[in-house]
């Protein structure tokens, strides 16, 4: 082992006094060694921690605009979507007047039913977002209430209006509804909401059901088998009324259909439409 000697002088300048002390040389220069590396780690971790701070600021930095820009662009697809609301509300608005002044040019409804102005647009800008729910309902309920379609998906065999007498004879005859062919036993169904009004034999129809829908409007189903429902009763539209037959004055199974306005038959052709 080194046994050579470093002397250390301390000098008090209070005192003037001189103290000394021996330390073995080995110990002084791997002293100086590990203060040498000490220093160095300590100046690489000061360099790393600072480059972390440095770095982490400028991830805060870079991450407040990226939110920026996420609230920007947020905002930005919040007001296209709110355009596109509104104009899908628009759309809305203009069908409801073209629903009302159809039902209005049919007959179905009074003018006075809801406050109208004259043309589309004009109707339109008097909704309001608010009333939307309330106005649909009214309409749902006005269309259900309206006959729409066949009762059975038979093939019609005779139309409304005049036509040679099934019976025979050079004479012809009017006919005031359509005739829908079928088998005995078919399901016949309402065309729309109502309240049965009869329920019974009626004449030359048959056994036949007469519903009221209200507005002026009413539907029969003669020529049935027998029938499914009773005076009074409300039924909903699509609902089994009764079933195909040849009942009354009948060549073959087959439901006599009718739509009456204020107690007289009607085209029904013109409601039939949507059915196809």
């Amino acid at each position: 082992m080194d046994n050579k000697k470093t002397t250390i002088l301390v000098i008090s300048y209070d005192d003037n006094k001189v103290k000394s002390f021996s330390v073995n040389t080995h110990f002084i220069k791997y002293f100086k060694r590990y203060l040498l590396g000490f220093t160095s780690f300590l100046v690489l971790f000061l360099t790393g921690l600072f480059a972390f701070i440095f770095s982490s600021n400028n991830v805060r930095v870079e991450n407040f605009a990226l939110t920026n820009e996420i609230t920007q662009i947020t905002e930005k697809v919040e007001l296209i979507d709110s355009l596109k609301l509104k104009e899908r509300l628009n759309i809305i608005d203009g069908n409801l007047a073209q629903i009302h002044s159809y039902l209005i040019s049919r007959g179905i409804i009074d003018n006075g039913y809801l406050q109208v102005n004259e043309s589309v647009n004009q109707y339109s800008r008097y909704y309001k977002v608010k009333d939307l729910e309330q106005q649909s309902d009214v309409f749902l309920k006005s269309v259900l209430s309206v006959p729409i379609g066949l009762p059975h998906k038979g093939p019609v065999s005779s139309e409304y209006g005049y036509r040679k007498n099934p019976f025979g004879g050079y004479v012809g005859e009017f006919h005031p509804g359509i005739d829908i062919k079928g088998s005995m036993g078919d399901r016949v169904h309402a065309t729309a909401d109502g309240i049965v009004i009869r329920s019974d034999w009626y004449g030359g129809y048959g056994n036949a059901v007469l519903i009221d829908h209200g507005s002026g409007l009413a539907t029969l189903y003669g020529h049935l088998s027998r029938v499914n429902v009773a005076p009074g009763q409300k039924v909903q539209t699509g609902q089994v009324i009764g079933y195909l037959g040849t009942t009354g004055r009948s060549t073959g199974p087959h439901v006599h259909y009718e739509i009456r306005k204020n107690g007289l038959d009607i085209d029904p052709a013109p409601f039939l439409t949507l059915n196809y």
